[in-house]
């Protein structure tokens, strides 16, 4: 995937992290937002570890549903049975923001990636991997 201009809503940000520590990389040049989030940053208390040990059982009757069947609202049904006791949602642990000043004029020939072979994001990096100026 590869962007011609920074993000400017969440769902365009490139994501980064290692199962642990994440975080969306909106790709500015002279001003980059990272919004940073931690797995233990969620909505909701502590919970036991294994709410829902039979979850996987209820698997191949979502697949024949959605696959076989083509019955949505069979398939939407039997997913609820896989949740746990709460479906919590992970909050923002905070905003990186990273302002730069380019001396030798405006950066030009802009791109973001995110190489999936490689899992790497390459954000704000005009041209190749460096900036070039007019």
């Amino acid at each position: 995937m590869w962007y011609e201009q920074p993000a400017t809503r969440w769902v365009e940000a490139l994501p980064v992290g290692n199962g642990l520590v994440g975080a969306m990389i909106f790709g500015g040049v002279k001003e980059d937002l990272i919004q940073l989030n931690e797995t233990t940053l969620w909505s909701g208390g502590p919970v036991k570890t294994n709410v829902n040990p039979g979850a996987s059982a209820h698997l191949p009757a979502i697949r024949k549903a959605l696959l076989q069947d083509n019955d949505l609202s069979k398939a939407d049904s039997l997913v609820k049975k896989m949740q746990g006791y709460f479906t919590e949602s992970f909050l923002p642990m905070g905003d990186l923001l990273i302002k730069q000043d380019f001396e030798k004029g405006e950066p030009t020939n802009y791109y973001r990636a995110y190489q999936f072979q490689d899992h790497v994001t390459l954000p704000g990096r005009p041209s190749r991997l460096y900036s070039q100026y007019q």
